[in-house]
């Protein structure tokens, strides 16, 4: 690996949802230049309810990938920061973008009688009332690095996990208790802008990062044994990104038949 830095991204279809013949939920994507590496995971919930949600997690890593490049392009890769709550701004622009793309996709696809079959009552009442943004309900999880700052946003659960300078891992996006069992915060939730944690450093700058649906946090039992596993992805990237990526792709349907069974995606950031 150069000098530079260096990100990717990583999918898996479930081996529930293969059986089960459902899509992937999860959606993720990456890029690295030579002034920064953005990685963004979004995991679409799995009920009923959602039953847009693989379309709404797309979207949602769509517009956040335009959002932080259009960001990082105008602050000169975060070497000059823009006045007032700019993390809550960036926020903001993910939400109404995200709906602007939910919004189109449900007037030039209108739901269907067969998506809406499987609905409760009240849920099937809800979206006839005009509240049907929970069909596309999606998690959310960015992370950036720049020679001079990390930041990272989240809504929902998953996990973001760092290693510092000296090899320690970490987790440097406050949890959400409100994200338990089953229940997440999402970003077709009503005060979405509310629910979005933050984390920006401008000193003691992690070597590496990773971002990841709950697919893989609940594949891991402790914090102690997803540390261990992303300690071993870090030493695989660190000796050849091309072949770390191949092999961790390939340990995916491995890593979701034997853990969690769900869909899984993982988007990480290197610094050497």
């Amino acid at each position: 690996m150069d000098s530079n830095m260096y990100s990717f991204h990583v999918i898996e279809r479930g081996s529930s949802h293969i059986l089960t013949n459902k899509p992937c939920q999860d959606y993720a994507a990456s890029q690295y230049t030579q002034d920064y590496a953005i990685g963004v995971v979004a995991d679409g919930h799995g009920s009923d309810r959602y039953f847009r949600s693989e379309r709404g997690s797309k979207f949602a890593v769509e517009v956040t990938m335009t959002i932080l490049q259009e960001f990082l392009s105008s602050t000169k890769n975060m070497t000059r920061l823009p006045n007032g709550d700019w993390q809550k701004q960036i926020a903001a622009s993910i939400i109404s973008r995200w709906n602007d793309r939910i919004e189109n996709d449900k007037t030039t696809d209108p739901f269907t009688d067969v998506e809406l079959q499987s609905l409760k009552d009240s849920e099937r009442q809800q979206i006839e009332d005009g509240k049907w943004q929970s069909a596309y309900g999606t998690t959310l999880i960015a992370i950036v690095r720049t020679k001079a700052c990390f930041l990272g946003l989240h809504i929902g659960d998953g996990k973001c996990v760092a290693i510092d300078s000296n090899g320690n891992p970490l987790q440097p996006i406050p949890w959400d208790n409100r994200c338990f069992l089953n229940q997440t915060t999402s970003l077709c939730d009503s005060n979405a802008l509310y629910l979005f944690r933050f984390v920006y450093q401008t000193e003691n700058l992690p070597v590496a990062a990773f971002i990841a649906s709950d697919g893989v946090d609940d594949t891991y039992p402790t914090d102690e044994r997803l540390y261990e596993f992303y300690r071993t992805v870090w030493k695989m990237f660190q000796d050849n990104p091309k072949s770390a990526k191949e092999d961790l792709q390939s340990f995916l349907p491995k890593m979701s038949e034997q853990g969690s069974h769900d869909d899984i995606s993982i988007a990480g950031i290197i610094y050497p």
